[in-house]
């Protein structure tokens, strides 16, 4: 009883140690790359990106009526990630803390399913002994901290990806797994937890062939019960909106959704861009393992992996499922490449064999000199872990000056409410806009203005502007845009406005497609020519200007 009391004090300081270093400081971070078209969608679960580069039936439909399988998921991804990130905005409101609290929960709570999956795989199937239990306890309890604190690992669950709720959702289907081979009455768990790894992300697919050939190697006598095939069956079923989705959406315009048509090298003449589709090719993958994990921590996962073949054969025959996790992912990551996003699914396989590699040092000849050693280069690892992850994720985390510039307006908005409710050349859109515009509070409004440079980065643009427009009510125009309603309607037409210009710099990261055009640049010198002043110079961690904010009443 003391030890069970004592393992749990340790577990549970692990897992406060995971939530904490996941989510200190998160709320002032960037939003970055695809995390502002994750979290922008999902706020209204909207799937439009504004981009001409890759357009979505909202945009196809934009004259006529949205049909309502559009509703049913994403044309790049499955609609489960954006339902749930959607209900925390409903909740919390849309910051950056809240884009991420998805992230945050799932990295914590996947803490305590490696704690749990190393305890299941690692002990023996028959023969106990107390130093097998103490063995399996003592490794997980490793594996647990090392999820908890890996930078790379801690990195991504500071995100609001995809990533980080899928790779709970496998943890959680790879729990049920293993409870599956011991009892067939958790069948509809694994089948359900199954089916949300499906609606999360499709890369999650490769559990499926290392679940089957685990059954035919040591366990066949389940392929021929209906149970396993029952939980495929549930999944099916819960994949099914995808699946109508995507039979719709071909009908429509003879491709499959995204991913699917990347994969089978379907013609996709809509997504001329392929937004979240940049990736590093498969044979850049050690580079990117090394950049992503460290190469001490890789070289100490193959020297756990190297024992565990050794310490693990014959009786403890569910370690071979980690391994079969690790031989399809690298498949996977043969096909759609070595993004670190990708990468970041290798997380759990790195924190259960690095585990093995802690334990095999940490029991190096008890009670000899070299123990002392061993166990103190444990400590040292540990040590070392912990220091990279905080200062990769929190202290060295490179800012842009895009939370600072989401700061600004939102300091200059608190208190009041736009006096105008823009609109848009889409009437699905207008109609979203509305329905956001509904419900504003009693605030008193004010007319309020922003005009920016669109050469900026998409996400910015999603983030900073789009969301104001579609969810704040904010008008913003791009400068051509607010020039063109100024010749058209008058100066007039803004009168009692406050206007806010942002630029760009030589700094800001910018739009490829548009880094090169100068409407930005005479519109400001318009505005200095005018007498008005910068309100607020934005910067980055370095002292760079990212932003200059210009602010006038019309």
């Amino acid at each position: 009883m003391k030890k069970n009391t004592r393992m749990n004090y340790w577990l549970i300081g692990i897992l406060a140690a995971a939530f904490i270093i996941r989510f200190w400081g998160i709320g002032n971070a960037d939003i970055l790359g695809d995390e502002a078209a994750q979290a922008f969608r999902s706020i209204g679960y909207l799937d439009y990106f504004g981009s001409s580069f890759q357009t979505q039936p909202v945009d196809w439909f934009k004259d006529r009526v949205l049909p309502k399988w559009t509703s049913l998921s994403f044309h790049d991804d499955p609609p489960l990630f954006f339902i749930i990130q959607h209900l925390f905005f409903n909740v919390f409101g849309d910051t950056p803390l809240t884009a991420r609290l998805p992230g945050i929960f799932a990295g914590t709570f996947s803490t305590w399913l490696i704690y749990l999956i190393s305890g299941l795989a690692l002990r023996p199937n028959e023969n106990w002994t107390l130093e097998n239990l103490r063995q399996a306890d003592g490794i997980s309890l490793l594996a647990a901290a090392i999820f908890a604190i890996e930078p790379a690992t801690v990195g991504i669950f500071r995100t609001s990806l995809i990533e980080p709720v899928l790779i709970f959702f496998i943890l959680l289907n790879f729990y049920w797994f293993l409870r599956f081979l011991d009892d067939r009455k958790e069948w509809l768990m694994f089948g359900i937890t199954f089916g949300a790894v499906a609606l999360t992300k499709y890369t999650g697919i490769f559990l499926l062939p290392a679940y089957f050939v685990y059954l035919l190697i040591f366990d066949r006598d389940i392929l021929k019960k209906w149970h396993f095939y029952a939980s495929l069956l549930i999944t099916l079923l819960m994949f099914t909106p995808v699946l109508v989705y995507n039979f719709y959406l071909y009908r429509t315009v003879g491709h499959f959704d995204l991913q699917f048509a990347y994969l089978l090298g379907q013609e996709t003449p809509e997504w001329t861009g392929l937004i979240g589709k940049e990736q590093a090719p498969f044979s850049e993958i050690l580079g990117n393992l090394g950049k992503s994990y460290g190469w001490p921590m890789l070289i100490l996962a193959l020297f756990g992996g190297l024992n565990s073949i050794w310490l693990y054969r014959g009786n403890r025959r569910k370690m071979a499922l980690i391994w079969l996790y690790f031989a399809f992912l690298a498949l996977l990551l043969m096909a759609i490449g070595s993004a670190v996003r990708f990468l970041s699914l290798l997380s759990p396989v790195i924190a259960v064999l690095s585990s093995v590699g802690l334990w095999t040092l940490w029991s190096f000849r008890p009670g000899s000199l070299a123990n002392y050693a061993s166990k103190s280069l444990v400590i040292l690892s540990f040590g070392y872990l912990l220091f990279f992850a905080v200062e990769k994720n929190i202290v060295g985390f490179p800012s842009y000056g895009i939370n600072a510039l989401d700061d600004y307006f939102m300091e200059e908005f608190k208190g009041v409410e736009s006096a105008v409710i823009p609109e848009s050349d889409n009437r699905h859109l207008n109609n979203l806009i509305l329905s956001f515009a509904e419900e504003k509070s009693d605030k008193p409004r004010a007319k309020i203005l922003i005009v920016y440079n669109d050469n900026v980065a998409l996400p910015t643009l999603e983030w900073i502007f789009y969301r104001r427009f579609f969810y704040h009510s904010i008008p913003t125009l791009f400068v051509e845009n607010f020039q063109k309603v100024l010749v058209s309607a008058g100066p007039d037409y803004f009168r009692g406005f406050t206007v806010y210009f942002v630029q760009s710099t030589e700094n800001t990261p910018l739009n490829p497609f548009k880094a090169d055009k100068i409407a930005g640049a005479e519109f400001e010198n318009l505005v200095l020519a005018q007498g008005v002043k910068i309100d607020r110079s934005i910067t980055e961690t370095g002292g760079k200007e990212m932003f200059r904010i210009y602010k006038w009443e019309m």
